[in-house]
């Protein structure tokens, strides 16, 4: 549950950022803690190190990903936002003046 929560602190804005740094110092500190108890055996360490980087690296990763391969899925058609993305990206907007026209992926040398 927190790696997803993670995954949608840092889609949101990346001020959320800040939250997964400080959810990784507190997880880094726990397993320092279950490190230096010597009466668990290692195979103990190994698996919360595991399980926590699943559930708070993995899972908020994949997330991430998810939510922004279905956006841009989903998402196709032209609106008002569109002049602040390059026109590359906006040729392949449904509705938008630029959509399927023909255009130089590089610019030649003195063009501009």
């Amino acid at each position: 549950l927190t790696g997803a929560m993670l995954a949608g602190a840092i889609s949101v804005k990346f001020v959320g950022l800040f939250v997964v740094l400080y959810v990784g110092i507190f997880t880094i500190g726990q397993l320092w803690f279950i490190l230096g108890d010597v009466s668990k055996p290692f195979l103990y360490t190994l698996k919360h190190f595991i399980a926590r980087a699943i559930c708070l690296i993995a899972v908020p990763i994949v997330l991430y990903i998810s939510f922004f391969y279905i956006h841009l899925t989903i998402l196709s058609k032209s609106g008002s936002g569109d002049g602040f993305y390059s026109s590359l990206f906006q040729s392949t907007l449904e509705g938008n003046r630029l959509y399927n026209a023909s255009m130089p992926k590089d610019v030649a040398y003195g063009a501009l």
